[in-house]
This record gives C-alpha cells, structure tokens and sequence, in this order.
C-alpha cells in the first residue's frame, strides 16, 4: 500500500518521533466529529439575551449594597455625634407633644390614651363596668333627648351613687303621677346588675313597675328610722335591746346576727358607707361592727361572733349576705373585697362533704333547708359582687335540695332528708334557691311549687315563710304575683306601729320573733316591702326571643 500524503518516512537513526501511517484513518474520523460538533453548534438558535434593564438594576443594587456596606458606615462613624443629637431632639419633642395632648384631651379621653401607651395588656370584662350609660345616652341637655320623664329622671340619677330616695310626704312623691316606667326604662336597670334597683331613680321605677306604693315607701322609711333609734354605740344591734315599748328578743348575745338583719334594711334601700345620705354613718359603723367580730383562720373569716343556742351558720350566711352586698354596691372598696372572700371560703368549707347541705356548726350532717336557705343567699350575693364561688359547692347543694323534696319532682320540700312531710316555709326557701342555682321559669316542678305557693297566701303569723315565698312570687310574676303583693303589702302597711317609740316597728308574731323580738320582726318586714327593688326579678326578659335556661339538679 502506499504511504498516504500525510505520513511521513521513517529517519534513520530515530532522533524524531515518526507517525505511523495505520493512525491516519483514527484522526481522519477524530477531525471530522470535532467539525460535525462545530457544524452542529452553528445550526443551534441563540438565545435571548436579558433586557438591558434588568443589567441596570443589577449594576445599581451593587452600587447600593457597596454604598451601604462601606460608605455609610464610615459616613456615621465620622457624624456619629451629629446623630445622636439629632436622635435625642426628635425623642423630646414627641414627648413634648405627647404630654401637650393629654393636657388638651378630656379627662376620660386622656385616661384611655395613658392606659394604651403604658400597658400591652388587653382589657377584660372584668375591669370593665357593665355599662357606662352616660356614655351612650346622655345628651349635652336633658331637654334634647326624645325620651319620657321617667327615662330622664333615670338618666339624670346615673351620677348619683346608690343613695336612696326619701320619701316623708305623700305630696313630695305620688309615684303614681310621677312615674311610669316603660320597659326602656327597667333595661336601664337591668344593665347595672342584680341590685340595679337600689339607686334613687331605680327604687322608684322599680317600685311602680313591680307594685309598690308611696305607703309602702313610707312604712320602709319609717322602719329605718326606728332601727336607728336602736343602733348601740359601738355600731351594733342587739336582739334584746330595742328600746322602749319594744318586745325583747330571748337572745342576750348574737349581736353580729341582729348587726347584719338590720343593716341588711338599709342596704336593701340603697343606703351604703360610701354615699352621702342620712344613714351612711349608721351603716359604715355597723359594717366595721362585724368586721372587727371577724376570726381570721387559714384564708377563711369566721363572721359567727358570739352566739347562742342553734344561730351559728345563720349567724354566719346573714353576715355574709351583708358584707356581700356592700362590696357589690362599693366595688373599690378592697377591704370589703377581701373580707367577702374569705367568708364565703369559710361558708364553702363549712358544707356538709357528705349531703352537701349546711346546718348549725360547720359540716354538720344531715344539713336542714332552713340554714341551706341563708347560705345559698349569701353565695349569690357574693356572685353578685363578682367573687369567685365554687361551682362544686353550688352543684352538692342542688344534691341537698333533691334529697329534701317531699315529692318526687320537687314543687315541695322538708326541713331535713328523710324526717317529716312537707312545711311550706321549706317550700318557699328551697324554691328561692332553686331559681338562683338554675330552675328555669318554664320548669314544670317550679312551675308547680308557685303555684302552690300562691293558693296558700301571705301567713297571718308566720314572718319567715312570707319573707322567703313574697321573694319567690316577686320572681315568678304574672297575676300571682300582683295577688300575693296586695294581700302581703296591705298587711303589713296595716300592722306597722304608728306612735310612740316603738313607731315604725312591727311586733313578734311568730316563733321565731320570740326570739328575735320586734327587731327580726321588723328587718323581715322591711325587707319584704323592699322586695321590689331590693333583687330585680330573675326572669324579666326585655328581649325578645330570649329564653329560659333550666338545670335540673
């Protein structure tokens, strides 16, 4: 074969290196791939390059991150005092403004922007008033708000504390001229609580709007001016010191039962320690009366005091009731607050473990529906002021209430489990309790036990079981209701003492007022003729389509 034009002969001697002429054909085709990948290439379409823009921006973010990274740094490093003195400069005139504002701002306005600068914390419903009524209805003049003179009067007494309304002649107070109320006018009420009642204007809407009377009004007046007549010196009441031409009670100590009774008069009337008013020293000395009677023992306050015979734990849940509705109707005041918890622990720890009722000393079984009566009083009243109570203290004492129904579902009661048939005084304080622990209206057994209630009547001689069934009907309403207060409210305007010392008091009628004397009769009548403003009734609904709630035990 011939040697092909790219080889190369052999030299003698080998100094070089000689290709091979078989290799040709090797590199032929190596040459020719390497020119088809060229080719190849060549054929490929180019791609798309990237709009000019997009290198702008690019080129100006390396600038800016070279700017801030060196330049800036060494800029402030140089001008750091300049800075610093333009810093401090801004920090006080935005401090400047800030106060200049708050100087400017209306009180409440400025309290509001205060309370957002200095605290992260959201509010709750419980710093925060139901309702603030001024602040939604109250106009510039009472002239240019279209409403009726009841409602004008209601919002004209929002300011005025929970002082209560005198009413010493008939001509200064004819209710019946005066007031009206309309439904308008009672959510008013409604809106500040359970004892929105109890201010000037509530007390007297309430009385015309649930059957009171200036007489009755009257009768109440009068009776607090004769319990105090009888105040001790020391701010006490005292069951066997009543004055002249007054029955004694067989009671010669128990005077943090009879202190808390009679206080309970003037709470109920809306006079308190905190409101000016002709009673406020009556009732601040009787309030400091039973706390200083307080045993202090491991967070609980033992409110009994001296006492004889059975009155322990009735001693106990009164005083309760009393300390429970000053602080509700005094808020701020935190002594109050305190001491009211601590009474309801004791009540609380006091409960039967075992039947889930109370009686005569602290865990007493069986417990008897009489005490259980003043003792779920006093927890919802302390519910009333917002202190905690144990929802398993309230859920055995429903336990206590089955175990005493005389029937199988509860319309009538006994005083103990197990003994006797049915009293209607037991009847009408467990009713009472039940409403407060969750029986609804619609609840055939409540239903039931009214109405029985109601074909008895007012008792000529028994003052308890009228005190307890005149709440029970107050709360029912209706016709029954309107029957009962007549027959009650005549009896006792009728039976009032009218001269001499003894003038506003009513005389012992039953077993109890034995003991007592002419001073439980009285607080028991008294706060019966306060029933229409002393609890606002448990099943007004000024809604419509609102419903009753019921638990059965």
């Amino acid at each position: 074969m011939e040697p092909g034009i790219f080889q190369s002969a052999a030299q003698p001697g080998g100094g070089s290196e000689i290709e091979s002429p078989t290799a040709a054909p090797a590199e032929s085709e190596q040459a020719a791939s390497v020119l088809a990948q060229v080719k190849q290439r060549r054929r490929r379409p180019r791609g798309r390059r990237p709009p000019g823009w997009t290198r702008w921006v690019a080129k100006q973010a390396g600038r800016s991150r070279s700017f801030l990274t060196h330049s800036v740094p060494i800029w402030m490093m140089f001008h750091r005092e300049e800075l610093i003195s333009y810093v401090a400069s801004l920090m006080f005139l935005a401090l400047t403004a800030l106060l200049m504002a708050l100087w400017v701002l209306p009180p409440d306005a400025g309290e509001r922007l205060f309370g957002i600068i200095v605290t992260r914390a959201e509010p709750t419903t419980e710093d925060v008033e139901i309702l603030t009524i001024e602040e939604i209805v109250q106009p510039e003049k009472i002239r240019e708000l279209d409403a009726n003179s009841n409602m004008k009067q209601l919002i004209s007494d929002l300011d005025d504390g929970l002082t209560s309304l005198e009413i010493t002649d008939l001509a200064d107070r004819d209710f019946t001229l005066e007031l009206d109320p309309t439904d308008s006018d009672m959510e008013l009420l409604y809106r500040k609580g359970e004892f929105g009642g109890r201010s000037k204007a509530g007390r007297q809407a309430a009385v015309k709007r649930y059957g009171g009377t200036v007489e009755s009004e009257q009768a109440v007046n009068a009776g607090l001016v004769w319990l105090q007549s009888i105040q001790q010196s020391d701010g006490s009441w005292h069951f066997a010191r009543v004055g002249p031409e007054a029955a004694a009670g067989r009671f010669s100590r128990t005077e943090v039962g009879a202190t808390s009774l009679a206080l309970l008069c003037f709470l109920g009337a809306g006079h308190t320690h905190a409101n000016d008013g002709p009673y406020r020293e009556t009732v601040e000395k009787g309030l400091s009366y039973i706390g200083s009677q307080a045993e202090i023992v491991q967070g609980t306050a033992d409110l009994r005091g001296q006492y004889e015979g059975n009155a322990g734990m009735y001693v106990q849940g009164l005083a309760t009731i009393c300390i429970s509705e000053a602080h509700a109707l005094d808020r701020q005041n935190k002594d109050l607050e305190k001491l009211t918890d601590m009474a309801v622990n004791f009540i609380e720890k006091a409960q039967d473990p075992v039947g889930g009722g109370w009686r005569y000393q602290p865990r007493d079984s069986p417990g008897d529906t009489s005490v259980v009566g003043w003792q779920v009083m006093a927890l919802q009243s302390a519910r009333a002021g917002r202190i905690r109570v144990s929802s398993s203290v309230l859920r055995n004492a429903r336990l206590f209430l089955r175990s005493a129904q005389a029937d199988t579902d509860g319309s009538q009661y006994k005083y103990i489990p197990d003994r006797g048939g049915a009293k209607d005084s037991m009847t009408a304080v467990a009713l009472l309790c039940r409403m407060y622990l969750g029986w609804g209206r619609d609840f055939e057994p409540l239903k039931k036990g009214v109405h029985y209630l109601a074909s008895r009547g007012p008792s000529p001689s028994d003052m308890y079981y009228n005190y307890y069934a005149t709440q029970v009907l107050h709360h029912w309403g209706d016709e029954l209701w309107d029957q009962w207060n007549l027959k009650m409210r005549t009896r006792l305007v009728t039976t009032q003492v009218r001269e001499g010392p003894a003038a506003g008091s009513w005389r012992p009628t039953d077993g109890h007022g034995q003991t007592g004397g002419q001073l439980y009769q009285t607080a028991l009548s008294v706060l019966t003729l306060e029933v229409y403003y002393r609890h606002l009734p448990i099943y007004q609904r000024l809604e419509q389509g609102s419903t009753d709630s019921t638990v059965t035990d």
